[in-house]
């Protein structure tokens, strides 16, 4: 069964930025969602300030999202570096 997949505002900005100009990247991230909606616990789960939220890789980017009963929240899109400074606690 494959969950619901919804996305929040910033997501979406975030994704349309970065696949924009880079076809292959946007084919790469379609197919990591779809496994993600299939099973989302593919996952790694965040700890500290993120915990419970998920991430997975598309390198050099890493998407961020929760799961809420049978619904996968997507979070953020970003450089990895950039994503995990964000959610720094300092």
């Amino acid at each position: 069964m494959a969950f619901q997949t919804i996305t929040t505002d910033y997501f979406d900005k975030k994704f349309k930025k970065h696949t924009r100009k880079d076809g292959l990247l946007n084919e790469r991230v379609i197919r990591k969602l779809q496994a993600v909606s299939i099973n989302p616990e593919i996952g790694e789960p965040k700890r500290h300030a993120m915990r419970g939220l998920r991430s997975v890789h598309v390198d050099p980017f890493v998407i961020i999202y929760t799961i809420i009963k049978d619904i996968v929240l997507l979070i953020n899109f970003e450089d990895h570096d950039e994503a995990t400074m964000q959610h720094q606690p300092f």
